[in-house]
């Protein structure tokens, strides 16, 4: 499978953008690494809530919600957690 941007999938290369613009706007608004994880479980359960009672558009826009709070995890950390895991021998998650 090519990795160039032209053969992709255009709905995929559509996706990614926006999850990028998401994930932009929501460092700009809450800068930093705290409760990334806590963010992410909220995001969850907000797209769930949608799944069964909103219309697709709202269920797409949690989905991406989710994503970009799980891209957060992974680029940013939680710092909340580094004591917790220092504790249990972990590394921190950024």
């Amino acid at each position: 499978m090519s990795s160039k941007l032209h053969d992709r999938d255009p709905n995929v290369v559509a996706l990614l953008a926006e999850i990028e613009a998401e994930l932009a706007r929501a460092r700009a608004r809450f800068p930093g690494d705290g409760v990334t994880m806590l963010a992410l479980m909220e995001e969850v359960g907000e797209l769930a809530k949608a799944t069964f009672e909103e219309p697709s558009a709202r269920v797409r826009k949690e989905a991406v919600q989710v994503a970009v709070m799980a891209i957060r995890v992974v680029l940013d950390g939680d710092g909340t957690l580094h004591g917790w895991r220092r504790e249990r021998g972990l590394d921190p998650l950024a």
